[in-house]
């Protein structure tokens, strides 16, 4: 396989073409999931898109959030990964690794105190992000959609990036971890 090459796109500055590969991807990787959620859930806006590519051809993509939230009293800069998508020829050759490292340390640079990403338990991908440094949080998280309606749901995983203690705190807190607007 060719050299994976990562790059990182304000999410202002988007091409057409990009925005087009986007596209194709999302449609490749997430046709299963139910369009009304995609309409009204995951509608957090993503500051940077990150693109694996092998030559010309673009075979990754990749979303980046942060937010800044309230958890237990305290602030909390929350980053996140959301998204992520690989052509399936492309598939277990270390393209997702590679976006998800490259997107922790981008992470780290905006001072994210952990980050979070959202998966389908049903799907083995979630071993990917295991692998990765990510955990599982044992208990739902709650979250705001489009409607202004508080939704709950699982499959939610975290790791630490600029702070250890607040991700201990988060993880064995009991109290409900409320994202904010938006899934991702």
């Amino acid at each position: 396989m060719e050299e994976i090459k990562i790059i990182l796109v304000p999410e202002a500055e988007l091409t057409p073409s990009q925005k087009e590969s986007i596209f194709k991807l999302q449609k490749e990787c997430f046709s299963d999931v139910d369009r009304q959620s995609i309409e009204e859930d995951f509608i957090a806006e993503s500051f940077a898109r990150m693109f694996a590519s092998t030559g010309q051809e673009i075979v990754g993509t990749l979303r980046l959030f942060k937010r800044e939230i309230i958890f237990s009293g305290k602030k909390i800069l929350l980053g996140g990964l959301g998204g992520t998508c690989v052509t399936k020829s492309s598939r277990r050759k270390g393209v997702a690794n590679k976006m998800l490292k490259k997107g922790l340390e981008i992470l780290k640079q905006e001072e994210c105190d952990l980050a979070c990403l959202n998966v389908d338990l049903k799907k083995q991908a979630y071993k990917l992000y295991e692998n990765v440094g990510f955990k599982l949080m044992k208990r739902k998280i709650s979250f705001e959609n489009s409607k202004g309606k508080i939704k709950f749901d699982t499959g939610t995983m975290f790791i630490p990036v600029c702070s250890k203690q607040i991700y201990d705190c988060v993880m064995k807190s009991k109290e409900t971890f409320h994202y904010g607007r938006g899934y991702w």
